[in-house]
C-alpha cells in the first residue's frame, strides 16, 4: 500500500494514549501526529483512560503496561473486555519498557493486538501500526458485524474473503469459525478447525478444535489435542486453562490442579486462573496452597474490574477451614481470618449489607475454632440488624446465606437448612442464588438443581448399570464440585467407587477417597433417608480396608 493511501486511514482515526509519564505521552503524540492522525486523547492511569473509553469510540489505542500503583495496561484491557467498551475494530497495543517472562506472559494473557517494547523509533511504532491498521481496515466491516453480534452476516462477508483468497484469508477463517462456536454450532466450527489443521498445525486452530471438542462432550479427544500442545511448550497458557478443565470434568482434580500452578507460576496476576486454582485447591484438600492463591486473587482484584467482597471472604473461609479441620485450634489464625475482615470492613465501609456478612462471617470463624458459644453470642448480638435486612424492601441474600453457612459451623443443621429453603422460595428464577443455596445445602432447593439432580440420576444409574465405572466415578466427581454438602451425589460416589475395587482390586488413593466421603458424612442422623444406605456402604469400605491391608501385610 501507498504511503498517501495509508496516511488517508490515519487521517480518519481517534486514538488514545495511555501512559502515567507526561513526556512520553507527549513524545507518542508527535509519532502520531506525524503519522496523520490529529484527533487524539490522552489518560495518564487506568481510571481516566476507562473513562476515555465509555465516552469515545476509539480506532487506535496504545497503553503502556506499568501505571504505577493503580491499575496495569493488562487491568485495563481486561476490564475493557469485560465491560464491552473494547470493540472488534479497535486496534489495542500494549507498549512497556519490563520484559520479564512473567510480566509478558500477562500482558499477553488478554490478547491485545500487538505488543511493543520501549524504547522505540517512530519508524517502528508507524510499521507495526501501519500492518495493524491496515488489517483493522480491510476487515473492519466483518469486525463491526462481531461487534454487533450479527455473527450470520460476519460469516458470509469472512467467506466474500475467503473467495477472493486475499492476505486475510487465514484470519477469515479463524473468525468464521469463532462465530459458529458463539452461535453454538460447534460441529460448523470443528469442521473449520479441522480445515485449516490439515494445511498447517496452527496453535489456533488447535485450540479452537479443542474447545468444540469439549463443548460437544468429547472430552478424551479434547484432552489428547491440549495434552499435545501442552507438550508442544505451547506460549498460549490459555491451553493449561482448558486442559484443566477437561481433567476436571473427568474427575482428574489433582491434575488440574497440577496444570494451573503451573501456569500462576509463568502468569501470576491472572486473576480468573488464581480464583480456578483456589477452588480446585480446596477441592483436593491442599489449604495452602487454596490460601496463597485466595490471597493473589484479593490482592489481585483492588484494581480489577473483578473486585468483589468475596475475594475477601473467600479468603477467611479457607483459613476457617483450616482451623475447623485442625486438632489444634490456632487462635493466631483466628487472627489472620479477623485482619482480613477489618480489611473488608474498611473497604467497604458504605455498603451495610457487606459490613453485616462480615460480622456473620466474624461469627463463623469462631465456631470452626471451637467457640461456638462465642459464635452464637455474637450472632444474637447481630439479631437487630438480621431483622432490619430481612424486612427491608431489598433483603441481602448474601446475608442470609452467610447466616445458613454460620449455622451449619454452629452444628445447627435445622436451622441452615430452613433459611436455605427459605431462600429458594423467594428466589426461584434467580440462578446464581439458586446455585449457592445448592452448593450449602445436603439436597437441592433449587428449581435448576432439582433437575439437574434428576437428570444426573438418571446418567449415574445408566453408568452403573452399564458398569462404566470409571466415568460414574468422573460424573459424580464432577458434581460434588457443584454441589460439595450434597448426601445423595457422595453416596452415588461412595458406590461407584465400591464397584470398581470390587472388579479391578482397592488401592490406596480409592480406598481414601471413600474414607474421606464417609468421614464427611459420619454424623448422618438415624431419622434420615439415607442412613442405611449409608452405613451399608460404610461397612463394605471396612472390609475392602481390612483385605486391602492383608493382602498389603503378605
Amino acid at each position: 500500500m501507498q504511503k498517501i493511501d495509508v496516511l488517508k486511514i490515519y487521517q480518519r482515526k481517534h486514538a488514545l494514549i495511555i501512559d502515567d509519564f507526561p513526556d512520553m505521552r507527549g513524545s507518542i503524540r508527535r509519532m502520531l501526529v506525524n503519522f496523520g492522525i490529529s484527533k487524539i486523547e490522552t489518560a495518564s492511569n487506568g481510571e481516566e483512560a476507562i473513562t476515555q473509553c465509555e465516552n469515545n469510540n476509539f480506532d487506535i489505542i496504545l497503553c503502556d503496561y506499568n501505571l504505577g500503583d493503580a491499575k496495569n495496561g493488562q487491568q485495563i484491557l481486561e476490564e475493557l473486555r469485560f465491560r464491552k467498551l473494547l470493540k472488534q475494530t479497535t486496534g489495542y497495543m500494549m507498549i512497556t519498557a519490563e520484559t520479564t517472562k512473567s510480566m509478558v506472559f500477562g500482558a499477553l494473557e488478554y490478547q491485545p493486538d500487538d505488543y511493543l517494547t520501549k524504547p522505540f523509533t517512530q519508524t517502528v511504532l508507524q510499521k507495526r501500526l501501519d500492518r495493524l491498521m491496515l488489517e483493522k481496515e480491510t476487515l473492519s466491516d466483518i469486525n463491526q458485524a462481531v461487534d454487533d453480534c450479527d455473527y450470520d452476516h460476519a460469516i458470509a462477508l469472512c467467506d466474500e474473503h475467503i473467495a477472493a483468497k486475499d492476505r486475510y484469508e487465514q484470519k477469515c477463517y479463524r473468525i468464521k469459525a469463532r462465530c459458529f462456536f458463539l452461535k453454538h454450532m460447534f460441529p460448523k466450527a470443528r469442521t473449520i478447525y479441522e480445515q485449516v489443521l490439515d494445511e498447517r498445525p496452527l496453535e489456533w486452530a488447535q485450540i479452537g478444535l479443542g474447545q468444540c471438542l469439549m463443548e460437544m462432550g468429547e472430552l478424551n479427544e479434547a484432552e489428547r489435542l491440549f495434552q499435545q500442545l501442552v507438550d508442544q511448550n505451547c506460549l498460549c497458557l490459555e491451553v493449561y486453562d482448558y486442559l484443566a478443565e477437561v481433567k476436571s470434568r473427568i474427575g482428574d482434580i489433582v491434575s488440574a490442579q497440577q496444570l494451573l500452578e503451573y501456569a500462576s507460576e509463568i502468569s501470576p496476576n491472572a486473576i480468573l486462573r488464581q480464583q480456578k486454582l483456589a477452588d480446585l485447591s480446596e477441592h483436593t484438600g491442599d489449604w495452602e496452597r487454596a490460601e496463597k492463591a485466595h490471597r493473589k486473587v484479593m490482592k489481585l482484584g483492588a484494581n480489577s474490574c473483578y473486585e468483589s467482597p468475596d475475594n475477601y471472604f473467600n479468603l477467611v473461609r479457607c483459613i476457617s477451614s483450616q482451623v475447623r479441620m485442625s486438632e489444634k485450634k490456632d487462635n493466631k489464625r483466628v487472627k489472620d481470618a479477623e485482619e482480613v475482615l477489618d480489611r473488608a470492613r474498611r473497604r467497604y465501609r458504605d455498603d451495610p449489607a457487606v459490613r453485616l456478612q462480615t460480622d456473620i462471617l466474624n461469627a463463623g470463624v469462631y465456631a470452626d475454632a471451637g467457640q461456638p458459644e462465642e459464635s452464637r453470642k455474637r450472632i444474637e448480638a447481630l439479631a437487630p440488624k438480621l431483622t432490619a435486612n430481612s424486612a427491608s424492601a431489598n433483603p441481602a441474600p448474601e446475608v442470609t446465606l452467610e447466616l445458613a453457612r454460620c449455622y451449619q459451623a454452629m452444628g445447627d443443621k435445622e436451622q441452615a437448612q430452613a433459611l436455605l429453603r427459605e431462600l429458594a422460595e423467594l428466589y426461584p428464577d434467580d440462578e446464581n442464588i439458586g446455585k449457592e443455596i445448592d452448593r450449602l445445602s445436603d439436597e437441592p432447593l433449587s428449581k435448576k438443581g432439582k433437575e439437574e439432580a434428576v437428570e444426573l440420576n438418571r446418567r449415574g444409574k445408566e453408568l452403573l448399570s452399564n458398569q462404566e465405572y470409571p466415568q460414574a466415578i468422573s460424573l459424580f466427581s464432577e458434581a460434588l464440585r457443584h454441589y460439595p454438602n450434597n448426601i445423595a451425589v457422595k453416596l452415588n460416589l461412595l458406590l461407584a467407587l465400591i464397584r470398581e475395587m470390587d472388579r479391578n482390586g482397592s488401592d490406596e488413593k480409592q480406598l481414601t477417597r471413600a474414607e474421606q466421603i464417609i468421614h464427611s458424612i459420619d454424623t448422618l442422623q438415624e431419622d434420615h433417608p439415607l442412613h442405611d444406605r449409608f452405613h451399608t456402604l460404610w461397612e463394605y469400605v471396612e472390609q475392602l480396608r481390612e483385605q486391602f491391608t492383608e493382602e498389603d501385610d503378605e
